[in-house]
């Protein structure tokens, strides 16, 4: 079916629609396709799947979580060892291991990035992560008390860049003297958690664990006077003349909401199991022209299809679409806050009101005629089957009934649905979430008499105003990072910088925090399922479905891709058959 809509749109319109009249794109040998411009390409500072998924193609950690076995295996490092009370580790970085302009890659390299990781001016969405390390988060308190103090004391003078930076210097050598990381050597790295860890490498294997080139990172640092804060140049992420990177690829050109054209690290490791040798990602919004771009091929690849066009994909039975079982849940964000951001009462503050609007949402009728993809019905925020030895409280999980959703808002003080105002659903536009909150809008009225309006704007806006708590409902996604239920229940703590809504439940994070001391795997695993229950209760968020991922290439062309639950393409193991490859 859609194969037919396309022949007929381009008898419509000219090849140049989709090319461009004289658009001197650069060829590359595999064409992939991203829906928006990467947010970032700072691993510290990144939080969005494409983006990481990008990180893994400029960056190296130390050690390679291969997605599709969930095998750990050396990368930048070409060993490591752990000792007995598994709380020590050491990583032996490879001799032959070098930056993208020539530079060796040394144990210092990754300590800095580390250090900027868990410093509060760099501002990292995952800098959680690395507080798996001993003193890391006593490290990062200590930072934040110490600009806290700093703009009480320069209150009236404004504060100064001189000042600032004598408190950096104070800072970094607390760092120092509290965190227990650090480079042996050149090639050496031995730093020390918490507690045993038995996901600790796959913490390492992630994003925020990638090493960036200090000289190069630091020739733009600016103080800021009124904040206290050390903040580098965020235009160096984004030069291609300028980003220095240690991974299989680095960044030779970029034009900004069209595409980003990597080439072969010369200076990789391992540039000889490289099976191509450039990458082009298309920046393609409109779900149409990237289907029309795929078919003309234009590109090789389209990772992830929206839910706005995958059924007729999927009902074609063509051998080009891929689908796969996500380890991600579809949710709608609920802003916890007392107030809103223009000052109002927040009706969505007593938890009563939010499983009232979860309870009301039919999610078996979003996967059968809305997506018609058949998406699992989310019952639980961790996927089920998506970790071992986690079985999710699905039982304390609102389920379609609108009567206890009556009963709830009545509970709250609402007699009826049409006392709630000044509700609306947040969406980035694009990928069929229009059709997804029209939906869940018209159940809401139907099943509750609570009328919501919908906002449709791009997903870099959705993102800001729902790290500023501007907004009532947003939608959302979360993929797990890495096989264990932290991945999705630590972004609802109190702390954690990823929790958008601002919900706040003390015994929740003391079941997260018994969980991350417990040495009994089993034991482990109650507190965590404890605390997905009070989660599920009290619905900072409404879970809606788990994701199922649909995918375009062609089996008989396109050779080493292999989609995945985690939706991690090993790009550098991709070749097409008219390219050549092993």
């Amino acid at each position: 079916m859609v194969k037919r809509i396309v022949a007929i749109i381009l008898v419509m319109f000219s090849v140049p629609l989709i090319i461009g009249v004289g658009d001197p794109m650069p060829r590359a040998d595999f064409v992939f396709v991203e829906s928006a411009e990467y947010n970032s390409r700072d691993p510290q500072r990144m939080t969005y799947l494409a983006d990481i998924r990008l990180a893994g193609r400029l960056f190296e950690t130390l050690v390679d979580l291969n997605f599709d076995d969930m095998s750990r295996n050396p990368a930048a490092a070409e060993r490591w060892e752990v000792s007995e009370d598994g709380r020590t580790y050491t990583f032996y970085i490879r001799n032959d291991a070098y930056w993208s302009n020539g530079d060796p890659l040394t144990a210092h390299d990754y300590i800095y990035a580390w250090r900027r990781a868990i410093i509060p001016d760099t501002a990292a969405g995952y800098a959680f992560f690395l507080f798996a390390i001993e003193g890391a988060q006593d490290f990062y308190n200590f930072r934040e008390t110490q600009l806290e103090a700093y703009v009480e004391e320069t209150k009236e003078t404004g504060g100064s860049e001189e000042r600032a930076t004598e408190l950096w210097v104070e800072a970094l050598e607390k760092c120092d003297e509290m965190v227990r990381m650090r480079a042996v050597d050149d090639k050496t790295i031995e730093l020390t958690i918490n507690q045993r860890t038995d996901y600790f490498l796959d913490l390492v294997a992630f994003a925020t664990y990638m090493p960036v080139h200090r000289a190069s990172v630091e020739a733009g640092v600016t103080y800021n006077a009124e904040s206290g804060t050390r903040m580098d140049d965020p235009t160096y992420w984004n030069d291609p003349e300028r980003l220095i990177s240690n991974g299989p690829y680095v960044l030779n050109k970029r034009k900004f909401r069209q595409y980003s054209y990597l080439t072969a690290n010369p200076y990789y490791w391992n540039r000889g199991a490289l099976k191509n040798q450039s990458l082009l990602a298309r920046i393609i919004a409109d779900d149409m022209a990237m289907l029309m771009a795929y078919d003309q091929g234009v590109v090789d690849y389209v990772p992830l299809v929206s839910t706005g066009t995958a059924h007729d994909l999927v009902a074609d039975e063509r051998n080009d679409v891929h689908v796969v079982p996500l380890a991600g849940t579809y949710i709608y964000n609920f802003n916890c806050l007392p107030k809103l951001k223009n000052g109002d009462p927040n009706p969505l503050a007593d938890w009563r009101v939010r499983r009232a609007l979860s309870s009301a949402i039919d999610r078996r009728q979003l996967g059968e005629r809305v997506t018609r993809l058949n998406e699992p019905p989310a019952y639980s925020f961790v996927p089920p089957g998506s970790c071992a030895g986690y079985e999710p409280p699905v039982e304390a999980s609102p389920v379609f009934d609108p009567e206890a959703g009556k009963a709830l808002l009545k509970e709250a003080g609402y007699v009826d649905g049409s006392k709630v105002k000044g509700l609306s659903i947040l969406y980035n536009t694009g990928s069929g979430h229009e059709n997804i909150a029209q939906a869940v809008k018209n159940m809401w009225q139907e099943h509750l008499g609570v009328v919501v309006t919908l906002e449709g704007v791009e997903s870099k806006i959705s993102s800001q105003r729902g790290r500023s708590q501007d907004y009532t409902i947003r939608r959302a996604g979360w993929y797990g990072d890495y096989a264990d239920p932290t991945s999705w229940l630590d972004i609802r703590s109190s702390k954690d910088e990823n929790n958008t809504t601002k919900w706040s439940n003390l015994e929740f994070d003391a079941l997260l925090a018994k969980a991350a001391l417990s040495a009994d795997p089993v034991k482990r695993m109650v507190y965590l399922q404890d605390a997905e229950a009070i989660m599920l209760k009290e619905c900072p968020q409404a879970v809606l479905f788990h994701y199922v991922g649909v995918s375009l290439f062609d089996p008989d062309r396109v050779k080493g891709l292999v989609p995945n639950a985690w939706t991690r393409d090993r790009f550098e193991q991709v070749y097409t058959v008219d390219q050549g490859g092993d």
